[in-house]
């Protein structure tokens, strides 16, 4: 079993870190595993929707059936992840954001847990995992942050030459 997480501080408030988070689409992208990202008409985190995620881990695309397990409201956003026909196949695991405000910030904690089917398996694949999920996290972060830096003096309208 691989068990991973990160954690990391980010300049922005907890609606605007929830809003980012419940993007599905958006906010699966940066994982660099996820080859495409396929929502339903009328997703929604709060129904516990499933969706599709097509996975290349390095051996061909393979499609995962991905399910919001728990959402609490600007809290935790779990999401299972296993393929559709047989659980041996590709990374059955588990995602879990969890949002914790701090001051004007948000300290967001994000975890990865599942397995690949073996000892042998996880072990050799987990450092592998290690830098995926830091690379994941980092890349949420400055695109949440750069959302939220927006310079004042840009004016929205149309220019003359």
């Amino acid at each position: 079993m691989i068990e991973l997480s990160e954690n990391l501080l980010i300049n922005a408030n907890v609606q605007t870190v929830w809003a980012f988070l419940t993007d599905v689409e958006k906010s699966l992208s940066f994982n660099r595993f996820h080859v495409d990202i396929r929502l339903p008409n009328r997703f929604s985190v709060n129904n516990k929707s499933e969706f599709t995620i097509i996975h290349n881990f390095g051996f061909g695309n393979l499609e995962i059936v991905a399910r919001v397990v728990e959402c609490v409201t600007t809290k935790q956003l779990v999401i299972s992840e296993k393929t559709r026909d047989d659980s041996s196949k590709g990374f059955p695991h588990e995602i879990k954001f969890e949002i914790i405000k701090e001051d004007s910030n948000t300290r967001l904690n994000y975890s990865v847990s599942g397995s690949y089917g073996g000892r042998v398996q996880d072990m050799s694949f987990t450092p592998i995992l290690k830098g995926v999920l830091k690379e994941e996290i980092i890349k949420i972060k400055n695109a949440i942050e750069s959302t939220e830096r927006i310079p004042e003096n840009i004016k929205v309208g149309r220019i003359s030459p």
